[in-house]
């Protein structure tokens, strides 16, 4: 079962960054002088997110501290890019649209950034405010889960919870113990012993406004799980690293907006 995971990691991270390239070389060949463009934003995010299922393919020759930071190769170049697009505010990650749909991640613009590339640019309209709308970073990693891993997205909140502890304690193996708290509409993921936290602290220090705008895979991955399964908009609200003593904990809060499950952990 490791073995198969892992040439699957092996095999998607090639064919994600390769769909990287290409998109990059299309738009280079478009038009050079669009290179700030939602498709630019689509190349980065794919790139970063075969990076990360290179880092995670269970090489025991990827060290723990090389996998961190290769997980969050690319973030700052892709959060550069959608600031230079007039992201602003924390990223939303929106609920399936229906049967068969898939978790989508708007971001808001500044209104002085709409005419930059003008209609059809990529742009989209959510809840009142223009911004870019793409598939999360996570996205290819969630469908991996799924596919290979059968993994069921509950839709009350204590069964989710658990299967986003199955996710980052088991199948990915990124912290040795997860815990959950709900207060109202506002949920705080502790990640402990986080396998990834070296790749985080070096990011906060140089770009900590990016783990707002361009979430890293785990939380987005998080963010996608609660998403489409308690079918509301999820949002970043802050992100807290503790060190002390070795423990090496992230704690993600998530803003969560008109949730349809309920239950708590």
């Amino acid at each position: 079962m490791a073995a198969d995971r892992s040439k699957h990691y092996r095999i998607g991270s090639y064919i994600l960054v390769g769909f990287a390239v290409l998109l990059f070389v299309a738009v280079l060949f478009a038009d050079p002088r669009r290179m700030e463009s939602p498709t630019l934003m689509l190349s980065a995010s794919s790139f970063i997110a075969g990076v990360f299922l290179f880092a995670l393919d269970g090489d025991a020759s990827i060290d723990a501290r090389l996998a961190s930071r290769l997980s969050l190769q690319g973030i700052s170049a892709l959060g550069g890019i959608i600031r230079d697009l007039g992201g602003s505010g924390a990223a939303v990650f929106l609920p399936p649209d229906g049967d068969g749909g898939k978790v989508m991640q708007f971001i808001p613009t500044q209104p002085a950034f709409r005419s930059v590339l003008g209609d059809g640019g990529g742009f989209a309209c959510h809840d009142g405010s223009t911004g870019t709308l793409s598939r999360p970073l996570a996205a290819p990693i969630l469908e991996d889960l799924k596919s290979s891993d059968a993994l069921v997205l509950p839709s009350e909140f204590g069964p989710l919870m658990g299967a986003v502890r199955e996710v980052c304690e088991d199948l990915l193996s990124v912290a040795d113990r997860v815990t959950v708290k709900r207060e109202s509409d506002t949920v705080l993921v502790s990640l402990h012993n986080y396998l990834l936290y070296p790749g985080c602290a070096s990011l906060r220090e140089t770009s900590p406004e990016f783990c707002m705008l361009s979430p890293c895979s785990i939380c987005s991955l998080i963010a996608c799980m609660i998403a489409e399964g308690l079918a509301c908009e999820v949002s970043l609200a802050g992100v807290t690293l503790d060190d002390a003593a070795g423990s090496r904990r992230m704690e993600i809060r998530y803003a969560l907006k008109e949730c349809a499950g309920a239950g708590e952990p």
